[in-house]
């Protein structure tokens, strides 16, 4: 029996139990007595063995019912702190006293089954843990308010199901619906059970583990990010449930690696591209439009008289208009391809279209070999022209739907002035292919 009132029972050398199970637990007022029967000369005795006062003490009792009675009053004078089983001041009396009450709660409230050394323990380990950030009653209140509604429990590929019919029933560009399944329709086979039990930890180790480039598992990042949105707006996740938290944020690209077109690729990438798929290669080349931004854009959103190419918030990545100026090669190129409305390149996979054109520069007659497609090159290549151009960072960047500081880092490749005049003076050859 100690200070937290749970009896330690240890048999001496020379005793044994006579029966599996017989010891006896006393309990009173959150202290507890173990009672042990033993064969002592034949004779089967009671005893509370117990340490007061830094010495080992036993209590023998020829009966349970005696042994019983010598516990219960070996429990009240500890309570009451006249026991010599454990001598406490006045004040450290009433701190056990109010620690029982505590314990035991008010009426109508549960009784924690915890002793105070192990409820002090976990108290104090919390406490450790949130260095003086908050408190543990204010960190349970944020949790029970945010979990104060029973979510519904749904599976992963429920969940994506869902999602991907919803991104279909908004209207959600082909392009984007793509992603979505390419995506989480992998994310969903890899975890067969309920959303709610993934954690940051096990979607870093799922990231890791994918045998992919660094933008590609920053593109799995970026949609596992979304899917997680959407299950909080849904309800299927608690409010603040943030699966990314310390997830490492993978690179889109390494810096350094901007790659760029030269007037001459160009020239030759419109000389093999059809009408089909020249708008998007004219258009990424001399206006910066992003390719997805691309496969979005209306003929309405194409202003060839007054010169400039809207960019509206739902076909935006950033979600937020812009215009771009319509260069006049641009123009040139444009105007024989025009419609009143309609997609402006209504091919499916632009993609698989794109880098048949590269292949289509090849000339085998004259031993040139075919262009490799560069991902990105025509927006870098406009970015870096129309900086050299207008040398105005902030304009450009706002022209392209990025920040100065990205602009900067991820799309601009030094040009000379020159090189962009060249850039922005390639215009239609008699034998365009917009004849085609």
């Amino acid at each position: 029996m100690n200070a937290d009132a749970t009896t330690s029972v240890k048999e001496s050398e020379n005793s044994h139990t006579p029966e599996a199970g017989a010891v006896k637990e006393f309990k009173k007022n959150g202290i507890s007595v173990r009672i042990r029967p033993t064969l002592k000369n034949g004779v089967t005795r009671f005893v509370l063995d117990y340490r007061a006062n830094g010495q080992r003490k036993l209590v023998w009792r020829s009966t349970m019912a005696e042994a019983r009675k010598a516990a219960d009053k070996a429990v009240d004078k500890i309570t009451e702190g006249q026991s010599e089983v454990l001598n406490l001041k006045s004040a450290d009396a009433h701190v056990l006293i109010r620690a029982r009450a505590f314990i035991k709660g008010k009426a109508g409230e549960t009784k924690i089954e915890k002793e105070i050394d192990e409820l002090v323990g976990e108290i104090c380990e919390i406490r450790r843990m949130l260095g003086g950030r908050e408190t543990p009653l204010g960190v349970t209140r944020d949790w029970l308010k945010r979990n104060a509604v029973e979510l519904p429990k749904i599976t992963v590929a429920d969940a994506v199901g869902k999602m991907k019919t919803q991104a279909e029933s908004d209207g959600k560009s082909n392009l984007r619906r793509k992603q979505l399944a390419n995506v989480l329709d992998r994310f969903a086979e890899n975890f067969n059970q309920e959303v709610s039990t993934l954690s940051p930890k096990i979607i870093a180790d799922y990231l890791t583990g994918l045998e992919l480039a660094e933008r590609t598992r920053r593109n799995h990042r970026d949609v596992i990010g979304f899917f997680n949105r959407w299950l909080v707006l849904r309800g299927y996740l608690a409010k603040g449930t943030d699966w990314l938290e310390g997830v490492q944020n993978y690179s889109a690209r390494k810096l350094g690696q901007i790659s760029i077109y030269t007037a001459d690729e160009m020239r030759r990438l419109i000389a093999a591209a059809d009408n089909r798929i020249l708008p998007m290669i004219v258009i990424g080349g001399f206006a910066g439009l992003r390719h997805a931004e691309i496969a979005r854009l209306d003929w309405q959103d194409i202003d060839l008289e007054e010169g400039f190419i809207e960019v509206k918030a739902e076909n935006a990545k950033t979600d937020t208009r812009r215009i771009v100026p319509l260069k006049a090669n641009l123009k040139a190129f444009l105007l024989p391809l025009a419609k009143k409305n309609g997609k402006v390149v209504s091919l499916v996979n632009t993609t698989k279209q794109l880098l048949k054109t590269a292949t289509d520069t090849v000339d085998v007659k004259n031993e040139i070999e075919a262009l490799a497609w560069k991902h990105n090159a025509l927006r870098h290549t406009y970015i870096s022209a129309r900086v050299a151009e207008c040398g105005d960072v902030p304009r450009v960047a706002d022209e392209a739907g990025n920040s100065p500081q990205v602009i900067r880092t991820n799309y601009l490749k030094r040009l000379r002035p020159t090189a962009a005049a060249e850039w922005f003076g390639i215009m239609p050859a008699e034998s365009s292919p917009a004849s085609k």
